[in-house]
């Protein structure tokens, strides 16, 4: 650093302050002060690094002291399954961060009635310029949200807009787990059952991992995908007297009331596995996504991009996927 502080005209201490992005410094002046680093092969020691990181966290007191939650979700869906979703995100999201020294500030700006650009001054005004966005409704999945001075990562495949770092389920890696798992079971014929809705929020990945596995069924064990919303239940009970599954992976709780009407085709009920538990399913099978280790990666990914001073709508998009495990609770 000091060589490049040397070329630069700088102290070491402005060096510094570019090689990692911190605002104080001038977009131009960041700029050039890379661009020499750049030109003479300049690489921070991967251990030297880490511990500066921790200095920093308390040396610069612009530094968020908290984390920013920012749940999307009208207060009309606070007792539903969705809240069976959120609730262990947080808590996951709550550890981690006291463990690495913040605090997690909730924001609800569907049920405070505050629009995002009010939301965006109250974050940079109280310091809180990290933010973590969980899952969002469909209503949501397209933010007119400026990240501009903003660091921000979201939880889930449900957040179109903006762009920015994400954690994930490994939802593809899910949706062949149950396949396995159900024909290690001896179920030979397994149905899928999924809205357009849900589909869309997971990009495909369970359909294409179901079609995925039956490559390696024999033909007479592949039966079609049932792709249908809540009104359409005759479509429901067509595919069910002409596919005949022995067992049926699902993720909408709407389908239940199809299996448990009286359909009277004289077999019986195909077991039923989630491609998604919630918190507190007791009694069923199906995929765990482990939400609380997806909170945790959440704050582990945001954190990092805290020390990097990276703010803004990143170029190049990282995606971290987290394994599901089969559950039989």
């Amino acid at each position: 650093m000091q060589e490049i502080a040397d070329k630069a005209g700088v102290a070491r201490s402005t060096v510094s302050k570019a090689l990692r992005n911190d605002p104080t410094i001038s977009n131009k002046r960041r700029a050039e002060i890379q661009k020499i680093a750049k030109r003479l092969g300049y690489h921070p020691h991967p251990m030297v690094a880490t511990l500066m990181a921790q200095l920093h966290r308390v040396r610069r007191l612009e530094d968020p002291q908290k984390i920013a939650w920012v749940d999307m979700w009208p207060e009309s869906h606070s007792d539903s399954r969705i809240s069976s979703i959120l609730k262990p995100l947080l808590q996951g999201a709550g550890r981690r961060a006291a463990e690495l020294g913040y605090e997690i500030d909730v924001h609800r700006p569907a049920v405070e009635h505050i629009n995002l650009d009010r939301l965006r001054n109250i974050l940079i005004a109280r310091c809180q310029w990290g933010l973590i966005i969980p899952p969002v409704p469909d209503s949501a999945m397209n933010l007119a949200l400026d990240l501009k001075d903003l660091t921000a990562v979201t939880i889930g495949t449900s957040l179109h807009q903006p762009v920015m770092h994400r954690v994930s389920p490994n939802h593809f890696q899910g949706g062949e787990v149950a396949c396995r798992e159900l024909r290690g079971k001896g179920f030979r014929r397994i149905g899928l059952i999924i809205s357009p809705a849900h589909n869309e929020r997971v990009n495909g990945k369970w359909l294409g991992a179901y079609l995925a596995q039956q490559q390696d069924w024999p033909q007479g064990d592949r039966l079609v995908p049932l792709i249908v919303d809540s009104s359409q239940s005759s479509l429901f009970f067509e595919w069910w007297r002409a596919e005949k599954p022995d067992a049926i992976l699902i993720a909408d709780q709407y389908v239940i009331p199809w299996l448990k009407a009286k359909i009277g085709i004289g077999w019986g009920r195909p077991r039923v596995a989630w491609l998604v538990l919630q918190a507190g399913d007791k009694k069923i099978w199906g995929v765990d996504y482990r939400a609380t280790d997806l909170g945790s990666a959440a704050v582990d990914l945001l954190v990092g991009q805290i020390h990097l001073n990276a703010r803004g709508a990143p170029s190049v998009p990282h995606t971290l996927l987290i394994d599901s495990v089969w559950s039989e609770s």
